[in-house]
């Protein structure tokens, strides 16, 4: 039969129970894991779980990368917070609203100032939360004062995006269409009298700012350009494509700002848009209007001839 031996239990044998202290410090042991759980349940936690937030969670190694590099061309906000700060944890949900809203158009990122200090005091961070805007260069960067609500901070990042939109009228329809013929030309047709928000962003998305042409036409002043590219309904948005404009298509997706990237972006190639030399060394006109293709060619009659 199996037996365990009698010195696995030291000297004093098994039968022997073992002193009294050691299950006092056992219970105490347990006690204080308990008190260090529930403290740990009662104490604020900001928790950013990537399943369930659209925030973004650098570190002070990766801002440069995430943040830094990007200021030519994209707006970001970086909310910088202490883990166990209960005013940061309320505010988790509130700014998880503007990641939610802006996912995918501008960076909405965090940092925790108690695993990353330096960094923090550096950048002038001092009670948290503390929301900073990083809009593109030139414009310096700053702390967003007062109350910090997700509609506040929402709109202050849009207002910080630039537009990169051609606005349409009878007069300058025909140059939009016609230079640059490389380039896709993409028109979004309204009844409202402003470029929207996701409009812009659009236009000024780091790849599609040198290689898309985006026009804002109104249903009141552009009657004629659309009924050119047969718009029957506002909103609607186009595309022309080809050297000569001959490629015409209309967008049949969701009307957001993902579904209509993803739908531009086709097209959309990383070289477009760059200056071409020319035989004599120069750079080659190509990206000069040419309204003469777009124009309608007259019937020729006899009588036009003469």
């Amino acid at each position: 039969t199996f037996t365990i031996p009698r010195s696995h239990f030291g000297s004093r044998g098994a039968g022997v129970a073992p002193p009294r202290w050691s299950c006092r410090v056992a219970t105490l042991a347990m006690f204080l894991r308990l008190a260090a759980s529930l403290c740990g349940v009662a104490t604020s936690a900001v928790v950013i779980d990537a399943m369930k937030h659209d925030i973004q969670q650098i570190q002070a190694g990766s801002f440069d990368t995430i943040i830094g590099k990007f200021r030519d061309d994209a707006v970001s906000a970086v909310w910088y917070y202490k883990e166990s700060n209960a005013a940061d944890e309320k505010f988790l949900d509130e700014y998880q609203k503007v990641a939610k809203e802006l996912k995918g158009i501008v960076k909405v990122c965090a940092m925790d100032c108690e695993r990353f200090a330096k960094f923090c005091k550096d950048v002038g961070v001092g009670e948290t939360p503390s929301v900073m805007i990083y809009p593109p260069n030139p414009q310096p960067s700053y702390a967003l004062q007062g109350e910090l609500t997700s509609k506040r901070i929402t709109n202050v990042l849009t207002k910080s995006v630039p537009s990169m939109v051609t606005s349409l009228t009878a007069d300058n329809e025909a140059a939009f269409l016609t230079s640059d013929p490389s380039k896709p030309k993409v028109i979004l047709f309204s009844n409202k009298p402003k470029v929207p928000f996701m409009w812009r962003a659009l236009s000024a998305e780091m790849v599609f700012k040198r290689t898309i042409k985006f026009g804002f036409a109104t249903e009141e002043a552009n009657a004629e350009l659309a009924k050119k590219f047969k718009v029957k309904k506002f909103p609607t948005i186009v595309m022309q494509r080809g050297g000569k404009g001959e490629q015409k298509e209309m967008y049949s997706g969701d009307i957001n700002f993902q579904a209509i990237h993803n739908w531009v972006n086709l097209y959309s190639e990383s070289g477009m848009g760059d200056k071409v030399a020319g035989a004599a060394g120069g750079e080659s006109g190509s990206d000069e209007a040419k309204p003469w293709l777009i124009q309608d060619i007259p019937e020729l009659t006899g009588p036009s001839h003469n």
